[in-house]
């Protein structure tokens, strides 16, 4: 952490989102704790709504295409745009119950992990590699009998 300057905080299951240039659409869900400067926005959950919204459900929600269209919309500045920190905080969250934001979690961490985690993605894509590569084979290399007649 940093001992000098300004910084702020952050703690895990914070959001931090990248707030210069918000079409780079930087954004991580913290797993730890520590320091960032101004230009990354910490969005964490209020304590009294912690028990009606899950903190990856949040951060798959802000790491949509819609919120970072929303993100842009407000944006000030041409060269190097940075978002409206007031803006984004009136970004609207649908809230559905615990159990459909579980399964959303759940749907999108397994996407998350075979499309960024090697050790579980890569074995999955050599085995549907491998399995395309089995049929497009047994495809290609299947021929009609043909008859000979003398």
């Amino acid at each position: 952490m940093p001992t000098s300057g300004t910084s702020i905080g952050y703690k895990a299951d914070d959001i931090l989102i990248g707030n210069i240039r918000p079409y780079l659409k930087k954004i991580w869900f913290a797993d730890s704790s520590g320091g960032t400067n101004q230009d990354v926005l910490v969005v964490r959950i209020k304590e009294e709504s912690q028990a009606n919204l899950k903190p990856q459900y949040l951060y798959y929600l802000l790491a949509s295409e819609s919120f970072f269209l929303y993100s842009m919309q407000y944006a000030k500045g041409a060269k190097m745009p940075r978002g409206d920190k007031a803006a984004i905080m009136q970004y609207e969250v649908p809230v559905p119950p615990l159990e459909e934001q579980e399964r959303i979690v759940a749907i999108l961490s397994k996407f998350d992990a075979l499309v960024n985690d090697l050790s579980s993605g890569l074995p999955a894509e050599i085995k549907a590699r491998r399995q395309q590569y089995e049929h497009y084979r047994d495809k290609l290399l299947s021929f009609a009998k043909l008859e000979v007649t003398a």
